[in-house]
């Protein structure tokens, strides 16, 4: 059975990711199980609070936490049926909070208004903590206090010890590549030299008597069928011409390498010329490849500066846009944030499995929470 995908990457609103979204998905998923991923630093309490329930009422629902994950999001999930959270993920609970503007000057009757008005708000964000805690103490088993300890320490948790505390089922595995490997990787393909052989899989018995193959030993491999010319498994073997073979001289025999298609317009000849299982370059082939090798290495380096360049800039435009988990997820968050703005049409939201834009809901341009 399929898996319908629902993306929540953004702060949780009645604008946008809010019940009205949600709710869409989830009744175009009817008894089809469903994969929420969240990328979210929170949002309105009283969204958060339906979405959950929502999720509840679904039933066969997963909630996949990426990245860094707080306040709102972090409880939003608890209607779900499983929760994931990837190991290089984060994890904040704290206490809810309201916005408070005070300014000018205020006589004694104000002030005493003012400090009325504060105070009933104050009880009002107590109400919100308790019931945020009641979640999160019902999902954990954990003590009221030991809750309310946590949410006033309002702190970073990793994914391990989110675990710890029966906030997340399952701690999902990091899938990190190896850079240098990757550089070398690229720019082989970029050469159109052969690939490297795959390494052998950590979880594979590995022989007793011989180490495990390692990707330097693979590149090694790869350069060395250039100049023997013994081809890789992914090579064009030699054609099969007893004809052919019965005329050349069995001590020497030349053949014409023309397979080596790269390497030839790279050294602008018509093949390399193979003596008995070898390829003899010149100096020049040689200062050719290197030259070749040098500007993809340069490119890359040139592009990967220019990436860079750009994700910092887009960085300093807000703490929001720093905090997203990648670069897509960066541009989502300024896609959010400009279709909040009056005049400004972002490009059109879309989520996996989805057939038709929603239209039940309305993009209000003012961006005004009333809880984080």
């Amino acid at each position: 059975m399929k898996e319908t995908v629902i993306n929540i990457f953004g702060s949780i609103d009645r604008y946008w990711y809010g019940k009205a979204f949600l709710q869409y998905y989830l009744n175009k998923a009817k008894n089809e199980p469903v994969r929420i991923k969240v990328c979210s630093l929170g949002g309105d309490v009283a969204e958060a609070v339906a979405m959950s329930t929502l999720i509840a009422e679904h039933g066969n629902v997963t909630v996949e936490f990426v990245g860094f994950n707080a306040s709102a999001a972090t409880w939003l999930a608890f209607g779900a049926k499983r929760i994931e959270m990837h190991a290089d993920g984060m994890w904040l609970a704290h206490k809810s909070s309201i916005s408070v503007d005070i300014y000018g000057s205020l006589n004694a009757d104000q002030l005493a208004e003012t400090i009325k008005q504060l105070e009933n708000s104050k009880k009002n964000t107590e109400a919100i903590d308790l019931m945020i805690a009641g979640k999160y103490a019902a999902r954990s088993g954990r003590d009221m206090k030991d809750i309310i300890n946590l949410m006033s320490e309002s702190r970073w948790m990793p994914a391990s010890e989110a675990k710890d505390w029966n906030f997340v089922d399952e701690v999902l595995p990091d899938h990190v590549t190896m850079p240098g490997q990757q550089n070398i990787v690229n720019s082989l393909a970029a050469l159109g030299l052969p690939e490297l052989p795959a390494t052998q899989n950590e979880n594979q018995e590995q022989p007793t008597d011989e180490p495990a193959p390692s990707w330097m030993s693979g590149l090694l491999d790869a350069i060395r069928s250039i100049f023997t010319g013994k081809p890789t498994e992914e090579d064009t073997q030699e054609p099969n011409n007893s004809e052919t073979q019965e005329n050349q001289n069995p001590k020497t025999q030349t053949v014409m390498r023309k397979d080596f298609v790269t390497i030839n317009q790279l050294l602008n000849i018509e093949g390399l010329e193979e003596q008995d299982g070898k390829i003899l370059l010149t100096v020049e082939n040689i200062a050719a490849i290197e030259a070749a090798i040098k500007a993809a290495t340069d490119a890359q380096a040139k592009a990967t500066d220019a990436l860079n360049a750009v994700v910092t800039d887009l960085d300093s435009l807000s703490d929001t846009v720093s905090a997203a988990a990648d670069n897509t997820a960066k541009v989502q968050v300024i896609r959010d944030i400009l279709a909040k703005v009056p005049g400004v049409t972002a490009s059109n939201h879309s989520e996996q499995n989805e057939g038709e834009q929603f239209s039940d809901i309305a993009v209000d341009p003012i961006n005004n929470f009333e809880y984080e």
